[in-house]
């Protein structure tokens, strides 16, 4: 075994993390389902009457103009599905991976369209050309971004500085700012959070949710996430509901840009102060 995953490992045994099955979610959370969502439905059984059940509804297809390459040498390429759409979102990197989990882990969007469709603009030549950003995010407020997604080592070749400047006479109607994202912000610690808190969603329960918010409501400043799960009979559902706070936008980590195993701190958003 590597020295790094070993000293992974000795931090999350302190921590009281393992990956044995007795620290996954309670089994008297509901049912849990990978994607898609369950729906009730009503029919009529063979005598008349009218009977309820639950289905499964599938996750709907990715709206994207243009779809990732089947297959491509040194990009990673694939979906998630956004469960408040419950609709298929695309990525062609690991940028675009990353940013789409930034956008699914905001409780303030609403809806993710991936690969949107293209502006059009005039480069510095007189040419008519065309821009499909990555990302189209829309807003609780009704507000929608756009995102470009580059590694920063492109951002002065492909000259997409240059690209979204041009577009902005084009973006009324199509989204009300336009914002380019690179590595900078898209690592991979963060995006490790982000499918942290995806995760806890998935098997999210209220009343773990409303015990953890009693623990923590009359502690002041910076407190260590781990020692408040603790509290809870079993670690991971004291951890679940951290991160559902989190997405709530209740607390929020205290190094954003660290993985929360390297960095347990948190502490009360100040809007919730």
């Amino acid at each position: 075994m590597k020295t790094k995953r070993v000293l992974r490992y000795m931090i999350e045994v302190d921590h009281g993390i393992d990956n044995y099955v007795e620290d996954l979610p309670s089994s008297d959370h509901q049912e849990f389902i990978p994607a898609g969502r369950m729906v009730q439905i009503e029919f009529r059984d063979e005598n008349g009457m009218i009977q309820t059940d639950e289905v499964w509804l599938p996750p709907g297809p990715s709206t994207a103009t243009h779809l990732p390459p089947a297959r491509t040498k040194g990009h990673s390429r694939g979906y998630l599905v956004d469960t408040r759409t419950n609709r298929a979102v695309s990525f062609a990197s690991t940028y675009e991976f990353h940013c789409a989990l930034d956008l699914l882990i905001n409780k303030a969007v609403v809806d993710i369209e991936d690969q949107p469709p293209a502006l059009h603009y005039i480069d510095a030549e007189g040419v008519k050309r065309h821009h499909r950003f990555d990302y189209r995010a829309t807003l609780m407020n009704g507000v929608q971004l756009a995102f470009a997604v580059k590694p920063l080592d492109q951002v002065e070749s492909s000259k997409i500085e240059d690209i979204l400047e041009r577009l902005k006479p084009n973006l009324p109607g199509f989204a009300n700012a336009a914002f380019l994202v690179t590595d900078r912000t898209l690592t991979r610690d963060r995006a490790w959070n982000a499918k942290a808190i995806l995760r806890a969603l998935k098997v999210r329960d209220e009343r773990d949710c409303t015990r953890m918010l009693a623990i923590i409501a009359k502690i002041q400043g910076v407190f260590s996430a781990y020692a408040v799960a603790r509290t809870f009979e079993r670690f991971a559902d004291g951890l679940n509901a951290i991160w559902c706070l989190i997405y709530d936008g209740i607390i929020e980590l205290a190094e954003p840009d660290r993985k929360l195993v390297d960095a347990p701190w948190v502490r009360f958003c100040k809007a919730e102060r």
